[in-house]
């Protein structure tokens, strides 16, 4: 479970980056409407669930909106499933290591 931030610097037009994902990080669901995505980053377990056609190619990478800061943490939102918008905070130093370049 992440840690509870309340970011001191919100964008209100937030970057878009992409998250590069490693074979077997995101699973379609049974049903095929949805991915779940599972990636260690700097020593935390993300999970998340997201619409399938707002994965990139082949599943390589899913979008994300750099939304907001606080200290050395960066918020980021994923697409909007059935389950809501997931939320991941991460160290910008990890944010670099996933970035798909």
């Amino acid at each position: 479970m992440q840690p509870r931030l309340k970011p001191n610097q919100w964008y209100h037009r937030p970057g878009h980056l992409r998250i590069r994902l490693e074979p077997g990080e995101a699973e379609v669901s049974p049903m095929g409407h949805d991915v779940r995505i599972t990636k260690l980053v700097g020593g935390h377990c993300l999970k998340a669930l997201v619409p399938t056609q707002s994965l990139g190619e082949d599943m390589s990478y899913v979008p994300a909106a750099y939304a907001g800061e606080s200290g050395e943490d960066v918020v980021l939102f994923l697409p909007t499933s059935n389950e809501g918008r997931p939320t991941w905070i991460i160290n910008k130093k990890d944010l670099e290591v996933i970035l798909l370049k």
